[in-house]
């Protein structure tokens, strides 16, 4: 499943985000989107998990702090 986190550093890259996450599920990929403000990027993260332990995930990752900023965690609601 992808999910969408906004509120990175600046200086976050997508190795750290994918060490910070390895130990929750299995990664796929992570591509940080710095178009906008470069400052607060944003990133697509793609887990090899199924819906619900996405939303645990979710319920636990987000709103916390990481690498100097506070990560805001969303589920888009259409997925294949």
């Amino acid at each position: 499943m992808q999910v969408l986190i906004r509120g990175l550093h600046r200086d976050v890259t997508e190795e750290m985000l994918r060490n910070k996450l390895k130990d929750y599920a299995t990664v796929n990929s992570v591509e940080i989107v710095r178009d906008g403000d470069a400052n607060h990027p944003w990133a697509w993260v793609d887990l090899a998990v199924d819906p619900f332990t996405c939303w645990r995930l979710l319920r636990q990752l987000d709103k916390q702090y990481f690498a100097g900023s506070v990560m805001r965690w969303y589920i888009p609601a259409h997925q294949s």
